[in-house]
């Protein structure tokens, strides 16, 4: 949808970029400033305050109730503040309470990994995976843009998942008076690469505003880009057989719970924290249950076979693989035989059980954590060549109690509400998450660990032993 000065007539493809014609033309200016007067005067009359900040331009086609702003950027910033701030208002006060005790835990998180040097680091990608491409004009210029426009350029019958954006540069070049937009894409291999490029340089794309991008896909040749001063910020990683300290675990509890606890066992708060600190939880050893042969080679050999993504699509975890992944299934979809050996296996040990989405991580580096977003229990089982730990830990909600379980090709039922984590461990290690997320399918948490979905423990692991 374009958007035409008044004045000469010149049309602009978004409402920034008129504003910005409107501000640098002089003749054009006075319009503006005569619209923005006589806005004023009638909303004066009528009795109507506008919150604008800056001038209004009515006459020109710009809503009346959008900060005048010196870039796209801000304005959308400030339409975001403000339905945000709608939306808390149609909140109760608790919903509210528990909004604002989810970002000040998120705040708290993300200033615990500054301070210990667990901020994330992209994973290394192989510079042959990474495309350059060019020719983006109008709205393909943007980051929304991009991803529509290299969805409507790939093939139709494709396999080939969507390339993550590294870099987008929307007044890259000009071409005829007219400045053309690029960017760096980057896919899971020198293969899908080279397929991408064949089938999408040269083509042709129609973007929402109208305007057809002719796309140029060529290698990616630009210099990767290396810190020169100082040394990386050591990540902090959980030794084989190790656990997170006590600290970690208590605080990965929500308010909620550590209240109940608290007055569960007649304890203030003072009390209860310090009891955290010296009280060791007895760890009880456990064992998934064995599921059909067949059904567990099949989810294996799958997870083997997978091409992950060069960007995780969980940014606030360490690991070199997390694919958040829905049940259902489309005719494009990359990861559709490995949905396939998820559901085979759950078919075989739970057919009635209501998940909607999967987890499936590599090297999955787990911190002590809930799951927020969860509406019911889960089930988890691992693979791979990993040693001297890999086990799946789990608190009970009154921390009297820690399970750990052997989850390697044997799967373990747990509710993912209560605090988890994995045992630091050597080698690599895979896992697959079957949960909920649906509101429809929601369950009260009836156990932290469900103990009559268990094998019969190993003689070494049997009895109950205590981990300072």
């Amino acid at each position: 949808m374009t958007t035409a000065c008044e004045k000469c007539g010149e049309t602009f493809a978004s409402r920034n970029a008129l504003f910005r014609h409107l501000r640098h033309d002089d003749a054009c200016r006075m319009i503006g400033e005569d619209a923005s007067t006589s806005s004023a005067r009638a909303s004066t009359r009528e009795g109507v305050h506008k919150t604008s900040v800056g001038r209004v331009f009515d006459g020109l086609g710009l809503s009346e109730n959008v900060d005048v702003a010196r870039d796209g950027n801000a304005a959308r910033a400030s339409v975001t503040r403000v339905s945000s701030r709608k939306r808390e208002c149609d909140m109760t006060k608790d919903e509210v309470r528990a909004l604002n005790e989810r970002r000040r835990a998120r705040a708290a998180k993300r200033k615990h990994e500054r301070q210990n040097g667990e901020a994330r680091t992209e994973r290394d990608v192989d510079p042959a995976s990474e495309l350059w491409i060019g020719g983006l004009r109008g709205r393909a210029g943007t980051m929304k843009g991009l991803r529509d426009t290299m969805w409507r350029a790939m093939p139709a019958k494709s396999s080939i998942p969507q390339p993550g954006i590294k870099h987008l540069k929307r007044r890259g070049y000009r071409r005829e008076k007219e400045w053309i937009g690029y960017g760096f894409v980057t896919c899971r291999c020198p293969a899908e690469a080279n397929a991408l490029r064949e089938a999408m340089d040269g083509k042709s794309v129609q973007g929402p505003d109208g305007i057809v991008s002719v796309l140029r896909v060529l290698p990616a040749a630009r210099k990767r880009v290396v810190a020169s001063e100082g040394e990386p910020v050591p990540r902090r990683i959980l030794a084989a057989g190790e656990h997170p300290d006590a600290r970690q675990i208590f605080m990965a509890w929500t308010a909620r719970d550590l209240e109940i606890r608290a007055k569960t066992r007649g304890l203030d708060h003072n009390a209860l924290v310090k009891d955290a600190k010296t009280f060791a939880s007895p760890y009880v050893s456990l064992r998934g249950v064995a599921v059909d042969a067949e059904a567990t080679r099949r989810l294996r050999d799958e997870l083997l076979r997978t091409k992950w993504p060069t960007q995780t699509q969980r940014r606030s975890v360490k690991s070199d693989g997390y694919l958040v992944l829905k049940r259902e299934t489309s005719p494009r979809d990359p990861y559709a035989a490995l949905k396939a050996a998820c559901e085979a296996l759950m078919m075989k040990a739970d057919p009635s059980f209501p998940y909607d989405s999967l987890a499936i991580t590599k090297n999955f580096i787990s911190s002590a954590h809930v799951d927020r977003d969860d509406k019911s229990f889960q089930y988890a089982m691992s693979f791979g060549d990993f040693t001297g730990g890999g086990e799946l830990c789990v608190e009970s909600r009154d921390g009297a109690t820690r399970w750990m379980i052997d989850t390697r090709e044997r799967l373990a039922k747990f509710d993912g509400r209560s605090v988890h984590w994995v045992r630091g461990y050597d080698g690599d290690r895979f896992s697959v998450v079957w949960y909920v997320n649906r509101e429809a399918n929601f369950t009260a948490q009836r156990f932290d660990v469900d103990a009559t979905f268990v094998d019969e423990p190993t003689p070494k692991s049997s009895s109950r032993c205590v981990v300072q």
